[in-house]
């Protein structure tokens, strides 16, 4: 019995022992296996940094050349600049050199021009007095009325044709009659024997037109055929025309604008005098218009007697 209880012992210790052996060889080989690790890992590193400072070094190298290359690239520009200046400037002395010899040469050809013109002028009048001499030998009228006679004619002639070209005026109140100048109503009658209410002035006063509504921009039409004495700006009816139709009879328009004729035009019945206007502040309550007088030898007249 005790035999058997020591031989269980000594097989726990023998147990005992040998698991510690195997736990302490565990721990070096794992011990091992770590510092082959970090071995590694450091010469990893180390060949690592080595590489990197290689490609560092390369790279400032390509840095440096690439330096070099732009500064020779820049130094052949400035030269090639340099160069192209250089050749500039020559051109501009080469070309300064022949504006100087042409205008050295302009001024020689003006003097000698100028040369040659003296003396043709020198020969001329020597030969325009030789023949004026000659001339009064020969002719027996020296004092050349007969050229005289010659150019008053022309232009007596010419003077006629102008006066025969001028078309003759003539109107009657018997026979003629006058045309619209715009087909409107007549806003205000002819008065002079009694005073007419005027709207935009407010009071009564003589009219010795009558006014006859337009619209603006319309066309204003020759009454008669005649001819344009006076064209101005009066304050009451703005631009205004006279125009003689013949025999101590003129017509006056008022209230135009942009006018196509001009004084000393012949119009024929019909044709455009002008165009109305915006009204003077004189009738700016009646609104566009045409201002119509018709005169007999500086006098006033109806003309509503005369249109037909």
């Amino acid at each position: 019995m005790e035999n058997s209880v020591e031989v269980k012992l000594m097989t726990v210790k023998r147990k005992k022992k040998g698991g510690f052996s195997s736990g302490r060889t565990v721990t070096i080989a794992f011990s091992l296996c770590l510092l082959a690790v970090v071995t590694m890992i450091g010469m990893y590193s180390v060949g690592k940094s080595d590489q990197q400072q290689k490609e560092l070094e390369q790279k400032v190298a390509e840095a440096e050349e690439e330096a070099k290359a732009r500064e020779q690239a820049r130094a052949e520009a400035d030269a090639r600049e340099a160069q192209e200046e250089a050749e500039e400037e020559q051109q501009e002395e080469a070309a300064q050199e022949a504006a100087s010899g042409s205008a050295s040469r302009d001024k020689e050809g003006e003097a000698l021009a100028d040369a040659k013109s003296t003396e043709g002028q020198e020969t001329a009048a020597i030969d325009g007095a030789e023949l004026e001499s000659e001339f009064a030998e020969a002719d027996p009228d020296p004092s050349g009325t007969g050229e005289t006679v010659i150019l008053d004619e022309a232009q007596e002639a010419a003077s006629a044709d102008a006066v025969s070209e001028e078309p003759e005026l003539s109107f009657s109140a018997e026979t003629d009659h006058l045309l619209w100048p715009v087909a409107g109503n007549v806003i205000m009658d002819y008065s002079m024997d009694k005073t007419v209410y005027f709207t935009t002035l407010d009071q009564y006063k003589y009219n010795p037109a009558i006014i006859i509504q337009g619209s603006l921009d319309e066309n204003v039409m020759s009454a008669a055929p005649g001819k344009i004495t006076k064209i101005e700006t009066l304050e009451e009816t703005g631009m205004t025309v006279t125009m003689d139709i013949g025999d101590g009879y003129e017509i006056i328009y008022g209230q135009l604008k942009e006018l196509p004729v001009k004084e000393g035009d012949y119009l024929k019945a019909g044709e455009t005098v002008g165009y109305v206007s915006e009204p003077t502040r004189y009738y700016t309550k009646e609104g566009c218009n045409v201002y119509f007088e018709v005169r007999k030898d500086g006098e006033s007249i109806d003309p509503m007697a005369l249109l037909q």
